[in-house]
């Protein structure tokens, strides 16, 4: 007789099927909640059918398996996309990514009297006559710009970059062939760089080292603000080395010292006199431009850098920089072109920046705009070809708000001053500008700016003259 206490043994397909309906019950207890709804939903759609209760469909919408199928068919429509879209996309040869910006920029404009360049005026000129009064009013678009970016870890230790920007400023807008309606393109910068983290090395087109830094401005792109009144902007082939020397801390930041130095294209902006070839006679003298500069920095950098359309959220530097070259004036005659200069720019408060360079040279015409455009004065004799190396004094500064993270807004003013022992033709040019930037959405960026030119003649009194440019475009 078995005892009532006795241990009851199950057998193992009595197991196997307790444990089986065990798993449906968990399963069934976790879908639950998301099945009823569309089960019930099923159910009120389709009538039952007689045959079909009763019976488990794992083909059926709410199936784990139809769930399971849908979406593995997701996944490779998925995978045909991402093969489709890898095929069509522009790639570079090296494979590296490439990063596209620009902005597409339509400028309308009025000056009021005669000027060098009526879209982008530098200085004013003197009136032919007294009933030429120069006014103009047109629209252009050569003012905008597009660029491409490529960035490399791990090349020489170090990350490189390397961008290239262009505009539609070609030729004069003037010239023949209705520039102005079809514009030419035209190389601003191209920029091979290796970055290590206490150097840099640059070879390239970009502006002069000691003068690296350029006004706000959406009616100044072909020409940098306050060109021909302080700011040397000009865009030359160079060799740039930069190194940093360390920190040094200043109350509650750190000073991060640099030197930096730059063998540029020797370009004087003045033919060789008598030259059939039209060489420069920068290049003529076979010895290449030398300049060098010290910076200091202070604060994080910021995530927007300064620009020519936008301001930094902080931080500042300075620099103090020099330049020497070589012209040859004459036959057998070499003249010194020269410069000491000093730029900055102050973030004030997160939203307030000021910005502004100063230089006093000799013959700096090349490096863009100096002695308002002018290397030799006049000749003393009837007998003599060229007057003497022009000597500058020259500077400009711009105060630019962030009053709302949409609006920008600013003013400032350069000037550039020539040696009247120079005999110059042009003594003194003045350049003042307030201007407004907007980008309401993106990508729409919307700018308005007046600028006054009073341009000094050592013959012929000041010439006089006002700009009015509003500017619409969109960036990307």
């Amino acid at each position: 007789m078995v005892s009532p206490h006795a241990p009851r043994v199950v057998s193992a397909p009595r197991c196997a099927a307790t444990a089986l309906r065990l798993l449906v019950v968990v399963l069934s207890a976790a879908l639950l909640p998301s099945l009823a709804p569309r089960a019930l939903a099923a159910q009120q759609r389709v009538p039952a059918r007689p045959d079909s209760v009763g019976r488990v469909d794992s083909l059926s919408p709410d199936s784990l398996a139809a769930r399971l199928a849908r979406a593995e068919a997701a996944i490779a429509l998925l995978r045909q996309q991402l093969a489709a879209e890898s095929q069509s996309a522009v790639r570079t040869r090296s494979r590296f990514a490439l990063e596209l910006d620009g902005r597409v920029l339509t400028n309308a404009f009025a000056t009021s009297n005669r000027v060098n360049s009526v879209d982008v005026p530098l200085v004013a000129l003197l009136p032919n006559d007294a009933d030429d009064e120069g006014r103009v009013l047109a629209l252009t678009l050569r003012q905008s710009r597009v660029g491409v970016a490529l960035s490399v870890t791990e090349v020489l230790g170090g990350t490189f970059q390397g961008d290239v920007d262009a505009d539609f400023s070609g030729g004069a807008s003037s010239g023949p062939g209705d520039r102005r309606l079809f514009p030419e393109p035209r190389l601003r910068t191209a920029r091979a760089r290796v970055i290590w983290p206490r150097g840099e090395l640059m070879v390239g087109s970009e502006t002069p080292l000691i003068s690296d830094l350029n006004p706000v401005s959406l009616a100044a792109v072909a020409f940098p603000g306050f060109v021909a009144a302080g700011n040397l902007w000009n865009w030359l082939p160079q060799l740039r080395a930069t190194r940093e020397l360390g920190a040094i801390p200043v109350g509650r930041t750190a000073l991060r010292w640099a030197v930096q130095g730059a063998v540029l294209e020797p370009f004087s902006g003045s033919p060789y006199p008598g030259e059939a070839d039209a060489v420069d006679a920068g290049e003529r003298t076979g010895r290449p431009y030398l300049e060098g500069r010290l910076r200091a920095r202070w604060g994080e950098p910021s995530e927007t850098p300064a620009s020519d359309a936008s301001i930094a959220s902080g931080g500042g530097e300075v620099g103090v920089g020099v330049h020497h070259g070589w012209v040859t004036a004459t036959e057998g005659v070499r003249r010194t072109s020269r410069a000491l200069a000093m730029d900055a720019r102050v973030s004030i408060t997160p939203t307030i920046e000021l910005r502004g360079e100063a230089y006093t040279g000799r013959l700096v015409r090349g490096l863009g705009g100096g002695g308002i455009g002018q290397n030799f004065g006049q000749p003393a004799a009837a007998g003599e070809a060229i007057g003497p190396p022009v000597d500058d004094v020259a500077g400009w500064a711009q105060l630019n708000v962030q009053a709302h993270p949409l609006l920008i807004t600013g003013a400032g003013c350069g000037v550039d001053r020539v040696d009247d022992d120079d005999r110059p033709l042009r003594t003194r040019n003045a350049n003042c500008a307030v201007h407004l930037l907007w980008r309401p959405t993106q990508p729409i960026v919307v700018g308005a700016e007046y600028r006054a030119l009073r341009t000094r003649y050592a013959a012929g009194g000041t010439a006089r003259a006002d700009h009015f440019n509003l500017a619409f475009g969109f960036e990307f």
